[in-house]
């Protein structure tokens, strides 16, 4: 038998328990979302604000440091061209440096030997009197101009200016391939030399070409940029 005294306790917290009513069951549901929608607002601009003040910036080129444990970053795709630049300058230079002495030189084409030269100075033999220094003054500018174009590469994006990442990897290819010759040698080898009855243009080699190639390839992707 249940006693009086326990079901008029029961009929009292009854009574006491009033149940919410719709309207404020969904202005607490709204609150908690709209605080929720608040907290993620303040997170985002909170990260924001410290990724950009985590940005170093070298001369106006570099916007953000990338993850330099990617495997690719940016348009650094395309340095296999300045890996296949550097090959092949070298394999030629060791080719010619085997088979000819300085100043020989073999007849392919009418208008085309193969001449070993050595140029202590930058392109047209700029400087190649001096008395030695250039050849560290070189080699620091050219190792100096592929760590630009490496970071350059690798700020790029991934896609949408193919012009300007070959252009870049082609000079960078060369860049480092005269560099190397001007650690090894203290000068740079140069073997085609291209005439035409009494004309002559200067000795040059696969590195030049490569920089020559970049060059013009550099000049047009600003040409069809100033015209888009």
């Amino acid at each position: 038998m249940i006693s009086k005294k326990k079901i008029t306790g029961k009929i009292l917290r009854k009574k006491n328990t009033k149940k919410p009513s719709s309207s404020k069951i969904k202005q607490a549901i709204a609150s908690d979302s709209q605080k929720k929608r608040i907290k993620k607002k303040e997170n985002k601009v909170s990260n924001k604000k410290g990724s950009e003040t985590d940005k170093p910036v070298f001369f106006g080129l570099i916007e953000r440091v990338p993850r330099w444990g990617a495997i690719s970053s940016g348009a650094s795709r395309w340095l296999w061209l300045t890996v296949i630049v550097v090959i092949v300058d070298q394999w030629s230079k060791s080719l010619i440096i085997k088979r000819l002495n300085e100043f020989d030189s073999i007849t392919l084409f009418p208008m085309l030997d193969f001449m070993r030269i050595h140029n202590a100075g930058a392109a047209f033999s700029f400087l190649s009197d001096a008395s030695g220094w250039q050849r560290w003054m070189f080699t620091t500018l050219g190792i100096a101009v592929s760590a630009v174009i490496f970071m350059w590469l690798r700020n790029l994006p991934a896609r949408g200016q193919t012009l300007l990442a070959v252009s870049l990897a082609f000079i960078m290819g060369g860049a480092l391939g005269n560099a190397i010759d001007r650690v090894l040698w203290g000068h740079v080898v140069d073997f085609i030399r291209v005439h035409y009855q009494q004309w002559f243009f200067p000795v040059f080699n696969i590195a030049d070409s490569a920089i020559t190639v970049g060059a013009t390839l550099l000049i047009l992707d600003t040409l069809l940029n100033r015209k888009s």
